[in-house]
Formats: structure tokens, C-alpha cells, sequence
């Protein structure tokens, strides 16, 4: 389990064109037994991924040949390892169509390298697959409510049949209003459940993961037929 522990063995793959910050970085990371390789632009990052697997990607949002956000798009469409996005900028647009995108996080480059480490460690305990449960029966794992299914075990949610592209964070939302249909969750529940981090109550980024989740269930927003919003409260999965 990840935890405050070490992380060793961890894999990442860091894309930025600042070599200074990339080199500080490794030093720093190193330390923690995690083996980082570098690119300083996104082809080269592309490239890299295009050969080599990675537990974590860390992507800067403002690059020299291609913006981060459409490296982050061509992520996307071939493979879903977990994405923290790095910018000099704090900007909540930026923030907002990160996440919408399929960014699992989105940390300013004001960040310490202590908050850094603390922010891989919550998106690699997020994706980590649970430890198997003795004595666990299959209903546990794998839940169906009409046409949407969805599978804890191997991280996987289906939609009449056929595989949702979803995010670590989008699924961890989808999988907790799915095992309890009818019950809601506020706001403050799915961030305790996707962020494991401090945040604070005016933290919206939960709205766009559930605004990425109805797109990907052809959601009519004004007739729902699995995500339900109680404004000023929560949301819930139609039974």
C-alpha cells in the first residue's frame, strides 16, 4: 500500500522545458527511490511513451512546441496513466479544462517539493488496485444499474456494453454513487474520496468531473437518467 511511506520503484515521466527544474527535481525524487526520466518538449515526451510504460506523468501545461493541454488530449486517446499537470500559472480556467480534459491533478509550480511528493503519493494511492478481499463475492466488486456497469476490481466501467474512458478521479466518483444508488453525496464526500488532500469547501472540481462523467453517459442535463443533482446538496445515481 502507498502511504507516507518510500514510494521505490515508482516510474515518471517528467515533461518540461525548464532543464534546471527538471534536474532539481530528480535530485529531489531520487532521494525518494522514484526513477524519473525527463523530456523537454512534448514530442520527445511522446516519443518516450510511445516505448516505455509510467506509473505518473507530470506534464507542464506550457510548453515550446505543443501546449500541455493537447499533449494531454493525445494521453488521452491511447493510454490512461495517471496525469499531474505543473503550471507557472493559477489560473482556475486552466485548472478547469485540465480536469475536464482527464488531468488527475493540477499543481501550480509554487509547490514545494515535500507537497509535490505528498500529491504523487494521493494520485498513485488513487490508481493503485486494491488488495483482494478474502471471502469477497463477485456483487462486490463488479455493480450494474441497468445499462452502467461498473468493476472495482479491474477498474473498469462499462456503458451498454461498451468501455468508458474514464479518469482515476471520474471513476472513483462513478464507483461511489454506484454502490449505493439513491443515497447522495455531497460535494465534500466525493472530494474526500478523489483529492485524499486538504482542500476547502469552495474546491468545484468535483462539478467537472461530473459535468465529463454525463457527457461520456450522453447525460440530457435538463432529463437525467443516472447522475441526479440535489443543488445546494449533492448527487446520486438513479436507481
Amino acid at each position: 500500500m502507498i502511504g507516507d511511506a518510500p514510494i521505490s520503484g515508482v516510474r515518471i515521466l517528467l515533461i518540461d522545458d525548464d532543464p534546471e527544474f527538471c534536474s532539481l527535481l530528480n535530485d529531489y525524487l531520487e532521494l525518494n527511490s522514484i526513477n524519473l526520466t525527463c523530456a523537454h518538449d512534448a514530442r520527445h515526451g511522446l516519443e518516450i511513451l510511445e516505448t516505455q510504460s509510467f506509473d505518473l506523468i507530470l506534464l507542464d501545461m506550457f510548453l515550446p512546441d505543443i501546449n500541455g493541454l493537447d499533449v494531454l488530449r493525445r494521453i488521452r486517446k491511447r493510454q490512461s496513466p495517471p496525469v499531474v499537470m505543473l503550471s507557472a500559472h493559477n489560473e482556475e480556467t486552466d485548472r478547469i479544462i485540465a480536469l475536464e480534459i482527464g488531468a488527475d491533478d493540477y499543481v501550480p509550480k509554487v509547490f514545494s517539493s515535500r507537497e509535490l511528493l505528498a500529491r504523487i503519493r494521493a494520485v498513485l494511492r488513487r490508481c493503485a488496485p486494491e488488495q483482494k478481499k478474502q471471502n469477497r463475492s463477485d456483487s462486490g466488486e463488479i455493480i450494474r444499474v441497468r445499462e452502467l456497469t461498473v468493476n472495482n476490481h479491474t477498474k473498469e466501467a462499462f456503458f451498454y456494453g461498451q468501455p468508458l474512458n474514464l479518469t482515476v478521479s471520474e471513476f472513483q466518483i462513478l464507483f461511489t454513487l454506484i454502490s449505493d444508488p439513491g443515497s447522495v453525496f455531497s460535494r465534500e464526500d466525493l472530494l474526500r474520496v478523489t483529492a485524499e488532500r486538504d482542500f476547502n469547501k469552495y474546491d468545484r472540481s468535483i462539478d467537472v468531473h461530473i459535468s465529463s462523467l454525463r457527457r461520456k453517459l450522453h447525460e440530457d442535463s435538463g432529463s437525467p437518467q443516472y447522475i441526479r443533482t440535489l443543488r445546494g446538496i449533492g448527487y446520486s445515481l438513479i436507481r
